[in-house]
């Protein structure tokens, strides 16, 4: 099996990335990496001129949390994966999507029995949708201000900047849409079927979920559930924050041990960062290289 990740990485450290990437890529697996400093993308560029499994996103160069700029950014990585395959004769047989601070925490050895289990299929955690949770709809009405700024999920200003501006605009439009809107976790596995339906209908991601709150939680699900038809497992298999469960609408607090333990099932944890828990980072960033004991 040929897995091909599809990385989103806002740090600036080279050594914490290429350690990152060198784990993925070692066994054999390609990543796809946005890269949001400019420095740091044009050093990888150059110190891994010579390594073909590294590709960096170059028509999508940067993308943030809460905004259209992520699941976009992650449908260009699927294209560009798509774009290997014909222009570099390559074969992927899985499209892992991660965001910032992700990584697998489980060996490959692991993580391949799990996808063959379930070959032919989808991953990814639904939550709801807009035919039985009429909120989810109301959640789509409303537009979304000022998420393509770098502080938007931390700034308490800026956040009262968007509820302000969204109840007024509120008042005098709102969005409706047709199509069932698939509430879900932001992180997905795929097959290649699924992968080339959301490329193929990459259009659609930019015109729906423009200036919506939170859209990685809406856009793919929503997107797969149209367009892809693909039969998925509703499974969360991610360690995530403090607790090791994701909130919606929500920042993505860093990873602890005790949540990992707590979420013996979870074969990717995040946010794992080396300068925040680095406790953790040291445990789990070579897990994927590990034999299973």
């Amino acid at each position: 099996m040929k897995i091909a990740y599809c990385m989103h990485y806002t740090g600036t450290s080279f050594d914490e990335l290429s350690e990152n990437v060198d784990q993925l890529i070692e066994p054999g697996d390609e990543v796809f990496v946005m890269i949001n400093d400019d420095d740091l993308r044009d050093q990888m560029v150059i110190s891994y001129a010579d390594e073909p499994a590294l590709h960096v996103s170059q028509i999508q160069q940067k993308a943030l949390d809460a905004d259209l700029s992520l699941p976009r950014g992650q449908i260009v990585q699927l294209r560009n994966a798509l774009d290997a395959q014909i222009n570099e004769r390559k074969h992927y047989d899985r499209f892992i999507l991660m965001t910032d601070g992700m990584m697998p925490i489980r060996s490959r050895d692991t993580i391949v029995a799990y996808l063959n289990e379930h070959e032919g299929q989808d991953i990814y955690y639904v939550v709801n949708d807009s035919d039985h949770d009429e909120t989810i709809a109301k959640r789509f009405e409303n537009y979304a201000f000022f998420t393509n700024t770098m502080n938007f999920q931390t700034s308490r200003m800026i956040k009262g900047m968007n509820a302000m501006t969204s109840k007024i605009v509120h008042n005098f439009k709102q969005r409706k849409i047709e199509d069932t809107l698939v509430l879900s976790f932001p992180w997905f596995i795929l097959t290649p079927e699924s992968a080339k339906a959301l490329a193929d209908a990459f259009p659609y991601c930019s015109n729906t979920f423009k200036m919506c709150l939170y859209p990685e939680e809406l856009a793919i699900a929503t997107m797969l559930r149209k367009f892809a038809g693909t039969p998925h497992v509703n499974e969360d298999i991610w360690a995530c924050g403090p607790t090791g469960t994701y909130a919606l609408e929500t920042p993505v607090g860093f990873l602890t041990a005790e949540a990992i333990e707590s979420k013996p099932q979870a074969l990717f944890g995040t946010k794992i960062k080396s300068d925040q828990n680095l406790d953790v980072y040291q445990n789990y960033f070579d897990a994927y290289v590990k034999p299973v004991k």
